[in-house]
């Protein structure tokens, strides 16, 4: 059959489309509303597809092809028709209309579709084939919405289609885009938690991911419209973040109080304070249960994490805010909606209320938006305002595409690509285009802010500039919990004079400061707190008084306390460092404080004066005791106390040797000390015979044998620091069986226990050491009950925790490693709050936050994973800060910061994983020059000199990388001559050894680079052997075989690749369901592609697009 049709020509304006039903009339398209459908641009999965340039392209990866124009026509009537069958006949009806063409035209253009795609028809992603019926898509289609009016246009036509620095709002929805998806997710998680009965969603993000505008823009315009389920009738938005010093029960009740239904407020006949205390008192404000027939009512609660971090948020109130927030989720009528900062999960976890939504499925991850989503939301809006993107004149950059790529690598993607976008649109041309000049003027978008936040201050008087850093006090906090900037509200009343009232006023006019009345005062703050980490001014002032702002924030939660309890006393600040602060805080007001601060400090100050003068008056009048006492039993028994006086010093000082002096010298690194004190003390503890000698000196014992250890299995000595944790177990349990145990006990006899474990993990001995840490966690359980109100027994719990959390992630276990992590984690966290000076136990806080954040990591949660590093390094910063000798910290940051570019690498941030890394390579050659025998910092340097190694080869810096490679190799063999049955440096061997082939196959020198993998396999093959649970060790096996293909592809076996492949495949098959670690996903989809499944390798590859995985490697197989 010839068909004879006029042919279909595709649209060549501006017009923005929605997605449509499409029927046939003539020669062109026509919606159901019989307008005449033109196609320009649209998104198809994850390819954008330019209908008048034939062009598909992949934003992520930069790919682009070009399509013949027939076939793209059979790709816009297929997409326009998504998820509908057309036959060949509709096909060839709808594009090829006039042309006399076969019937198997139809089938050429699909098939060249597919091509163009990447598509298979056996296991299709973007077109599927349904035999003798047609074809229909399968992945997501998303056009511009329609303009159906004129009214729209005419809308945006005179205003800013960007928001700036603002979050959008319900009256931006028709300019909203780039989240279909998310809010279609987000939809789906509040419609979950409908049977449940108590509908309860919290959202968690990144600051700057955009959880406002999804809710506010996104959610609930959809939801409240006609026919949505659920059916949304009003919604109402309580900001914590903009309360100030408001009740949040109060604020709470402010809120419900704007709920209509019908044109009648919801909740009459009550003030905001009633309503917010009855939620709580009898719980009549939540409605009986019954859900309303013709919809519901939303609370949103937006910056939720203020209750964590505000001043004034105690705890009593926090917890009445969420009962109350229970009670209204239970109530039937109000769904409650919380965003919260990610950053802030560990304080959303020590919430059961929170937790509760959790477990019923009722948390919402917002990750950051792919380039495509990113490119919709630079375009789209621009089409419905009629404004264009310039170029420049030789057509090489578009400044739309520019925008994109530099927002998808900026941490403030979303609110500095807004400001941007609205900055562009002021300076748009006469003919509405924003142009790539005005862009250039501007900075880009990291400058944007900051260049016009600096125009605006170069503008004003000079007396109004040198306003700016008090102006930075009043608006800029630190949060007392994990030291994260945040910005405030001040009031306007604030200011002392003209100068600091022009400059407010000029940055509210330019809008990088917003003014509102919150209240019922005045208040005026940052627009977005973006402004706060790119306005380098800002970011300058910020870290020069970081501190300052830090003791203001610990004296503000201190004071809210002592004021509530009734200025008790027992509240005040104590002499030392926290006081000598306050005072210095207040001296140089530098940062104003509140009256409740002023009057803490001040009582505290004349307590301590007074209390110094009564201990000054004790002191006196116990000296001249002693004294008396002294000359009355000189001559009675002086010998006889003589010598027990040396024996109780000798004591003494072996206590002082074992404990204090021991923890001071280990963050030195001083191995030759530490080796010598416990020697030196081992040595008069056993002069007696153990059989005769009391409890207590057998616990002294113990303790020096096991710092011994400590030190013996540092040098590699692990036969001698195993005999001796020998000896120490032996006369611990000897103390444990006489019956009464002392907290001392239970505490070595757990450290003990621990490095019994750590010595089994070392050796990959996994359900040894799980068994050994489990008795550390036992042993400082019953420490804690105990002892519940010694803060010390908080910590070493924390310490078991954590110890476990760790273990458990190695073999696999996520969930209970994240549960303990997390345990860890708040206990910590209690203990500063008594201790806020103690850096060890700021360091191992931020060890649990580095387990934590390698937990997220497995399970996908790349950010949040970023993140939680981040929060390690300023943890481990700020101990650094006030020990800068001790080389512990500096390897602690240099694990830090290699943890950290593991994860960059696996967003495909390659250049700045190797930022970090030059980091870690400083950080860690600055404790070996201290301590250049420890063998685990010397592991540490080789770990991230391979991983440099790794990325530099991503890079194509293959001749530069190999004598590095050989500088590593040389290290090893050096550490396994001294110790061959290391099991880690063995694993560090196949490692180099599987980098030194890859290199070498890049050199096309397959012979040699055979010789590097083969090597490298039999290693791995041996410690895989040796401890077949160990998940690192079969994901280091897949890789070498992986590359061992590779070379097999390249000298032409097929069937040898392959048959390597399944080896792989074997290698991982046991750790793979159910994962999302890209460490196991990566070489399973590379296994399954090369082994011939590509169903299998498809599903995977789905799970790493979908957690942001972009790995420079990975993707390049990909496209092979």
């Amino acid at each position: 059959m010839r068909l004879y049709l006029r042919p279909f020509r595709r649209g060549c304006d501006r017009r923005p489309l929605r997605k449509v039903d499409v029927t046939r009339r003539g020669a062109v398209f026509y919606d159901s509303e019989g307008l005449p459908v033109k196609v320009r641009r649209f998104q198809f999965g994850d390819w954008q597809v330019d209908a008048q340039a034939c062009v598909l392209w992949r934003e992520d990866e930069g790919t682009q092809v070009q399509v013949e124009p027939r076939a793209l026509d059979v790709l816009v009537a297929l997409c326009l028709n998504a998820g509908k069958i057309l036959s060949a006949e509709d096909l060839l009806h709808l594009c090829w209309d006039g042309v006399a063409v076969g019937e198997n035209q139809a089938q050429k253009a699909v098939a060249q579709l597919r091509r163009a795609l990447g598509d298979s028809v056996n296991a299709p992603r973007y077109i599927e084939n349904l035999r003798k019926r047609g074809y229909r898509t399968i992945a997501p289609v998303i056009f511009a919405p329609h303009r159906e009016s004129d009214t729209l246009a005419e809308t945006w036509a005179r205003e800013s289609p960007y928001v700036g620095l603002a979050p959008f709002g319900a009256g931006h929805a028709s300019v909203f885009f780039g989240r279909d998806v998310a809010v279609v997710r987000l939809r789906d998680v509040l419609a979950s938690q409908l049977p449940g009965g108590r509908v309860f969603v919290l959202i968690l993000g990144a600051s700057g991911s955009g959880k406002t505008s999804l809710v506010q823009a996104g959610l609930l315009p959809a939801l409240m419209r006609a026919g949505a389920t659920p059916h949304v009738m009003d919604a109402t938005v309580l900001d914590l973040g903009a309360i100030g010093a408001m009740p949040l029960l109060t604020a709470l009740g402010s809120a419900l109080l704007d709920l209509d239904e019908d044109g009648e407020p919801l909740f009459a006949g009550r003030s905001a304070e009633q309503l917010g205390q009855s939620l709580v008192e009898d719980g009549q404000g939540a409605n009986d249960g019954t859900a309303p027939a013709d919809g519901r009512f939303v609370l949103f609660v937006d910056r939720l994490e203020a209750l964590f971090s505000s001043a004034f948020a105690s705890g009593l109130q926090r917890q009445q805010f969420l009962a109350a927030l229970d009670r209204l989720a239970r109530g039937g009528q109000v769904m409650v909606i919380a965003a919260c900062r990610n950053d802030f999960y560990p304080d959303v976890v020590g919430e059961p209320l929170l937790m509760e939504a959790k477990a019923a499925g009722g948390h919402f991850d917002l990750m950051p938006p792919s380039r495509a989503e990113i490119g919709q939301m630079i375009r789209l809006p621009a089409e419905i305002a009629g404004l264009s993107f310039g170029g420049d004149t030789d057509g090489r950059e578009r400044l739309d595409d520019l925008l994109c790529e530099a927002a998808a690598h900026s941490p403030d993607a979303l609110p500095l690509l807004q400001y941007t976008l609205q900055q562009l649109y002021l300076l748009r041309s006469p003919t509405r285009e924003l142009t790539l000049a005005a862009y250039r003027d501007l900075g880009g978008i990291e400058g944007a802010i900051g260049r016009r936040a600096e125009t605006t201050l170069e503008g004003l008087s000079a007396g109004a500039q040198a306003a700016l850093p008090r102006i930075f006090s009043l608006i800029v906090a630190l949060s007392a919990i994990d030291d994260a900037v945040r910005g405030v509200l001040a009031r306007w009343s604030d200011l002392r004079s003209d100068d600091e009232r022009a400059l407010v006023q000029a940055l509210v006019d330019e809008r990088l400061f917003v003014s509102r009345v919150s209240g019922g005062e005045a208040v005026f703050g940052v627009a977005h707190e973006a402004l706060l980490r790119q306005w380098p001014r800002a970011v300058s002032w910020i870290a020069e008084h970081r501190q300052a702002l830090r003791v203001r924030s610990q004296l503000e939660g201190l004071a809210r306390q002592w004021a509530a309890e009734g200025r008790r006393s027992d509240r005040l600040l104590r002499r030392g460092k926290p006081l000598e602060e306050a005072r210095d805080l207040l001296s140089e007001g530098i940062v104003p404080v509140g009256p409740d601060v002023n009057a803490l400090v001040t009582a505290s100050a004349r307590h301590v004066k007074r209390a110094e003068r009564l201990r000054l008056g004790a002191l006196a009048a116990f000296a001249a005791i002693a004294l008396v006492a002294a000359f009355l039993g000189l001559r009675a028994g002086r010998a006889e106390k003589v010598a027990a006086l040396r024996l109780q010093e000798a004591e003494d000082l072996a206590d002082y040797m074992l404990d204090e002096l021991a923890d001071k010298l280990r963050p030195l690194g001083r191995l030759d000390l530490l080796d010598g004190v416990a020697q030196k003390a081992l040595g008069y503890l056993t002069t007696d015979d153990p059989g005769r000698i009391p409890s207590a000196a057998r616990l002294r014992q113990a303790k020096a044998l096991q710092t011994l250890a400590d030190v013996d299995r540092s040098r590699g000595n692990v036969d001698a620091a195993l005999k001796a944790l020998g000896q120490a177990e032996s006369l611990l349990q000897a103390n444990l069986k006489e019956g009464d145990v002392d907290p001392e006990t239970l505490k070595i006899s757990g450290t003990v226990a621990f490095w019994f474990g750590q010595i089994a993990i070392d050796q990959g001995r996994l359900d040894e050491g799980l068994r050994r840490y489990t008795q550390y966690r036992d042993f400082a359980q019953r420490r804690m009950q105990l002892q519940p109100n010694e803060p010390d027994a908080w910590i070493e719990l924390s310490y078991a925790l954590s110890s476990l959390g760790g273990i458990q992630l190695r073999k696999g276990d996520g969930s209970a490693a994240t549960a303990n992590l997390n345990a860890s984690i708040s206990l910590k966290r209690r203990a500063l709050t008594i201790h806020p000076e103690n850096t060890a136990l700021q360091a191992e806080l931020a060890n649990s936050l580095s387990w934590l954040a390698l937990t997220e990591a497995e399970q996908g949660q790349l950010e949040t994973a970023i993140n939680l590093y981040d929060q390690q390094r300023e943890v481990l910063d700020n101990v650094k800060r006030q020990d800068p000798d001790a080389a512990l910290w500096s390897f602690r940051l240099a694990a830090a910061n290699r943890l950290k570019s593991s994860v960059l690498l696996a967003l495909g941030k390659t250049k700045s994983a190797l930022i970090s890394l030059g980091q870690a390579e400083k950080q860690i050659n600055d404790s070996l020059n201290k301590e250049p025998e420890n063998r685990r910092w010397q592991a540490t340097r080789i770990e991230i000199g391979l991983l440099k190694a790794r990325a530099d080869l991503m890079l194509g810096k293959v001749q530069s990388v190999l004598p590095d490679i050989l500088d590593i190799e040389v290290v090893i063999d050096q550490m396994l001559r001294a110790n061959p049955a290391d099991d880690w440096e063995q694993r560090h061997k196949a490692q180099s050894l599987l980098l030194h082939g890859i290199a070498l196959t890049e050199l096309n020198d397959l012979d040699a680079a055979k010789q590097k993998i083969d090597e490298a396999a039999r290693i791995a093959q041996k410690v895989a052997d040796r401890d077949g649970q160990d998940r690192l060790r079969a994901i280091l096996l897949a890789n070498i075989l992986l590359a061992a293909a590779e070379i097999d592809l390249k000298q032409g076996a097929g069937a040898g690749a392959k048959q390597t492949c399944q080896g792989a495949i074997d290698a991982l098959r046991s750790i793979v369901p159910s994962s999302s670690d890209f460490r196991v996903l990566d070489p399973w989809v590379r296994a399954n592609r090369c082994g011939g499944d590509q169903g299998v390798a498809n599903a995977s590859a789905q799970i790493l697009d979908s957690i942001g995985y972009r790995d420079i490697e990975y993707l390049q197989n990909l496209r092979k």
